[in-house]
């Protein structure tokens, strides 16, 4: 059986723990059942101090991963109709946009059900401010649990199958 490797790094500045997922350990597509049943046990951890999600994404590349009325509808429930959006250029070209909105309960609940991880470049999920939750490019996703979000994001694992070896590390 293969586990997914979750670096353990206790960071003590915050009194905070965070679990990191790199994609390059494994073969595993952001839109695998086990990766996402991690994003949602991560989620379900953190949910309850939760108030904002910023959401990074491509135009054309949400388009061709969705198809356009489907892209449209994601970004008009997750707010972007409703908030500023920042662009994100280089040498004039137009790389992403990016915008935070409200965390409303439908919101989350989107989230929860959400198939294809990569559909958007990158989500944070932030409790004032502070990231919790962190999926960057398909590359991390990562938590930042308090010692008894960590007991309800462990449980979350052992409840949805996801096979794991946790890795110590020193942050």
């Amino acid at each position: 059986m293969q586990y997914l490797y979750l670096h353990r790094i206790n960071d003590s500045s915050l009194q905070a723990i965070r679990y990191v997922y790199r994609f390059d350990d494994h073969a595993l597509s952001p839109g695998n059942l086990v990766i996402r049943n991690l994003f949602y046990a991560m989620l379900e951890a953190v949910k309850a101090r939760l108030d904002r999600v910023e959401i990074e994404y491509s135009d054309i590349e949400m388009v061709k991963r969705m198809g356009m009325e489907p892209a449209v509808s994601f970004l008009k429930k997750m707010g972007a109709d409703q908030v500023k959006q920042e662009e994100r250029r280089k040498d004039g070209v137009l790389l992403s946009r990016v915008f935070t909105a409200p965390l409303t309960p439908e919101r989350l609940d989107y989230f929860f059900g959400m198939r294809e991880l990569d559909d958007v470049y990158r989500l944070r999920f932030l409790a004032q401010g502070e990231e919790k939750v962190h999926l960057y490019f398909a590359e991390t996703l990562s938590a930042q649990v308090q010692p008894d979000e960590e007991e309800v994001f462990l449980q979350k694992l052992l409840e949805n199958h996801v096979p794991h070896k946790i890795l110590q590390q020193n942050g």
